[in-house]
């Protein structure tokens, strides 16, 4: 009995680890940060046009962007977990003044 317990202890290994955080709601964080950036910056959100939270892009003004990624934390050997938060890491245009002039 032992020897199928320990083949099928063996194939349990194999299997791929699943994040500790579902798709779902990693987005929802995500977009939490997405748009607490909005909230917090009045003249890019009074020419705000759209989110692309697949690439973590919010659009305004005239071909604006704002670019956010994911911030780097170490994490031990074999970590399983969500994903690093997102931090805003440039902007193309000013997200002060002169909005679409670059």
């Amino acid at each position: 009995m032992k020897i199928p317990l320990l083949l099928l202890s063996g194939w349990a290994l194999m299997l791929p680890a699943s994040a500790a955080l579902p798709p779902q709601y990693q987005n929802a964080k995500d977009l939490d940060v997405m748009v607490g950036y909005l909230k917090a910056h009045e003249a890019v959100m009074a020419t705000f046009t759209s989110i692309d939270l697949q690439h973590f892009v919010i659009h305004f003004g005239a071909d604006c962007q704002i670019v956010f990624g994911r911030a780097y934390k170490p994490k031990p050997a074999g970590w399983v977990g969500p994903a690093d938060p997102l931090e805003f890491k440039r902007s193309t245009c000013r997200v002060d003044a002169d909005l679409g002039t670059g």
